[in-house]
């Protein structure tokens, strides 16, 4: 699944499934993410410190978790799923 494994909980709060189909863009939400988080001084680029500041901050949980669903939606319009 990859190195965002102990993202689970925050996917399944999301309504998502990881797939073949949809692991790359999962990946690459995630990772965009925590950049974000990093560059405005919110959360580190340390993904161990990030999981747990992310985990520890509802409102940054709450944030990923809509991106997430987003893309989700956008795949299952694209790909028909």
């Amino acid at each position: 699944m990859g190195c965002w494994e102990w993202f689970d909980s925050i996917l399944k709060e999301a309504g998502i499934e990881v797939t073949d189909e949809n692991r790359d863009e999962i990946d690459e939400i995630i990772h965009q993410f925590i950049g974000e988080q990093a560059k405005y001084g919110h959360c580190s680029a340390d993904w161990r410190k990030g999981r747990k500041e992310i985990q520890a901050n509802e409102q940054m949980k709450q944030e990923l978790i809509k991106k997430l669903r987003l893309l989700y939606l956008k795949l299952i319009r694209y790909k028909g799923y």
